[in-house]
């Protein structure tokens, strides 16, 4: 199997990606990140294993199963793509969106920041809530945040990439695109 896949078989491409493995990818996908699309998980995933003259499948060892290899390096591969995402997205405080970066009416921006708002308050635990506020809808800078809560800087923006995966899944799922 492996052999073929460091050929470029199309075959063997099809029958792990798309046969024999997708429910194990998609078990992956959904506890790794739920918030991305499945399908963009997986184009994802063949490029990243198949990057650098397929580096990565060149380390898997045969004296273990190509499964376990294969479950362990798509989950890890999920939720490193999920969380930056999730950082990618981040750099742009929600308070500063403009009219050229939402192409959409006014009252339909009106009507998601309501619901952003309201999905906030309902965010919990409260901790969650507050540093999500700060951070995006008041732009506080992080460091001044991070001492209020008495966390270091990484710790507040793992705080703040798990409050927003949480936000998303939990309060904001029917601006989830499926």
């Amino acid at each position: 199997m492996v052999a073929a896949l460091l050929m470029g078989d199309e075959a063997a491409v099809r029958y792990v990606f798309f046969e024999q493995f997708v429910p194990l990818l998609r078990q992956n996908a959904r506890h790794a990140a739920p918030a991305v699309s499945y399908d963009d998980l997986v184009q994802e995933l063949y490029l990243y294993i198949s990057d650098d003259n397929c580096s990565r499948l060149r380390s898997y060892n045969s004296e273990q199963p190509f499964i376990t290899w294969f479950s362990v390096v798509s989950y890890r591969f999920f939720k490193d793509f999920s969380r930056r995402m999730i950082d990618s997205a981040s750099p742009i405080p929600i308070s500063t969106i403009e009219g050229n970066e939402i192409k959409t009416s006014d009252n339909r921006r009106e009507e998601i920041m309501m619901d952003i708002k309201r999905a906030l308050c309902n965010l919990t635990p409260q901790r969650d809530r507050e540093i999500l506020t700060a951070l995006l809808l008041n732009d506080e800078p992080p460091d001044e945040v991070a001492q209020r809560y008495g966390v270091t800087v990484n710790n507040l923006y793992n705080i703040k990439r798990r409050a927003i995966s949480k936000l998303i899944t939990k309060h904001l799922s029917d601006y989830l695109i499926k």
